[in-house]
């Protein structure tokens, strides 16, 4: 090969190199995005755990009309828990509105071979398809607050099932294959008789528009003690604030308090309460209240913040606000007199958290054999009501057993001591009903 063939293979290489370096250069693209994503990932804080919304959107009474004047129910998890396993496997399809011809609401909910599940408060419908299986695609937007299930129909061919709200004054009918409600009649209805789940009821009607469900004999309740357990401040704090490091914690009395600028964490000793407001959130438009709801779950599952057994209790629309409670193993509601030792409660701004409030604490160790507690009849309690003086029935709402939670502080040791306990919601506000040494009974939660 002659030496000028070697220049021009030379040459060739060398030009065909400087190309392909060229159109490198103006094709090339660093991942900016990927590296900006990366830097500004803060790693998931885990404060207790997660939870699906069958686990905290649940009804807590469950009612079986198995006679004109026969009803017998049940508060117990595990047997809600069979029915809406049962019911979750249903095909609910071809909705409609009946509200016109349903007539007096608390009657068309509360007859005769009907088995009603109770929410606390209303539950929008979108959120629950995630519990139960619909077909239609073109379903309207309604809350609910009981599913009554007919178990008279299973002679026909199509069985009914209906989603009633007694606050909004509306009932969807909704059709199942009737072979669903002859197996739920057979398995669950029939059968709650000889379950030792299951009491006798009694109706009581304060107004046209509700019927309250109370158990009709004396009920035995555990009363029950724990240690508590502080939550971890720090955690809180990584979990709350977009960027933890730029957080400053300074002391106010009884107080922890973070803040960067933006958004502020109090959590105080003394009340046993935590705080995060973030006052940029500012006022928000009103939204549906299924995404007021799945929003609210989604926060707390965001840091795993279950600590304990909460559900959902309470809702409001008009001011963004949603309220979760806790429960007893049994099925009870635990109240307080500070609701915010026993509710987590969220309001809601511009597409985010405007205030976040619960305690900041956890049921420990138990620290003492439960002892038994009897508790009145529903009949009881309610002519102990009627008896208040300025007590208006049309201004009751519910009545129901429970807990109060109370605190006692024995010299560097507090206890958490769950007292069973009559309820009632009187123009919106829980007060208790609890028996003295003399077998009478005082208020309580004013």
């Amino acid at each position: 090969m002659s030496y000028e063939n070697i220049k021009s293979i030379i040459l060739t290489i060398l030009v065909v190199t400087s190309v392909l370096l060229t159109w490198n250069l103006w094709t090339y693209q660093p991942n900016f995005e990927r590296i900006e994503k990366e830097a500004n990932t803060v790693q998931e804080v885990t404060i207790a755990e997660k939870k699906e919304v069958n686990q905290i959107v649940r009804p807590d009474t469950l009612l079986f009309h198995l006679g004109e004047k026969q009803t017998l129910g049940t508060v117990s998890p595990d047997e809600i828990d069979k029915v809406i396993t049962e019911i979750s496997d249903w095909n609910f399809a071809d909705f409609e509105n009946i509200t016109e011809e349903a007539g007096i609401l608390p009657s068309f909910v509360h007859n005769e071979g009907k088995a009603v599940l109770a929410f606390p408060d209303s539950v929008p419908i979108d959120l629950y398809k995630s519990v139960i299986k619909i077909g239609d695609k073109n379903l309207a937007d309604f809350q609910f607050d009981h599913i009554v299930i007919d178990t008279r129909q299973t002679g026909k061919k199509e069985g009914i099932v209906d989603f009633v709200s007694l606050d909004n004054r509306q009932v969807y009918r909704s059709h199942v294959p009737v072979s669903f409600i002859q197996n739920f009649k057979s398995q669950y209805f029939n059968l709650s008789e000889y379950n030792p789940e299951y009491r006798a009821y009694l109706a009581y009607k304060p107004s046209d528009k509700r019927t309250i469900y109370l158990p009709a004999q004396d009920t035995k309740m555990p009363r029950y003690q724990y240690l508590e357990k502080k939550l971890d401040s720090e955690q809180y704090k990584n979990a709350l604030f977009s960027d933890p490091s730029v957080v400053q914690k300074s002391f106010q009395q009884s107080e922890d308090e973070y803040n960067d600028t933006l958004s502020l964490l109090r959590v105080n000793s003394d009340k046993n309460t935590l705080r995060y407001i973030k006052p940029a959130a500012g006022d928000n438009p009103a939204f549906p209240s299924g995404d007021l709801l799945k929003r609210s779950i989604d926060f707390i599952n965001g840091h795993s913040g279950w600590t304990d057994n909460y559900q959902f209790a309470e809702i409001d629309e008009v001011n963004h606000r949603v309220v979760f409670r806790m429960y007893e193993s049994s099925g009870y509601p635990i109240f307080s007199d500070d609701p915010k030792l026993s509710e987590i409660r969220q309001v809601w701004g511009q597409n985010e958290i405007y205030e976040y409030v619960r305690s900041n604490f956890q049921l420990g160790l138990s620290t003492e054999t439960p002892t038994d507690v009897t508790l009145s009849s529903g009949n009881r309690v309610m002519e102990y009501l009627l008896a208040l003086e300025g007590f208006d029935p049309e201004l009751l709402e519910d009545v129901r057993l429970g807990y109060q939670m109370m605190l006692v502080k024995e010299a560097q040791t507090t206890f958490i001591r769950l007292e069973p306990s009559w309820f009632y919601r009187y123009e919106g506000t829980w007060k208790s009903i609890s028996l003295d040494e003399t077998g009478g009974m005082n208020n309580g939660l004013e």
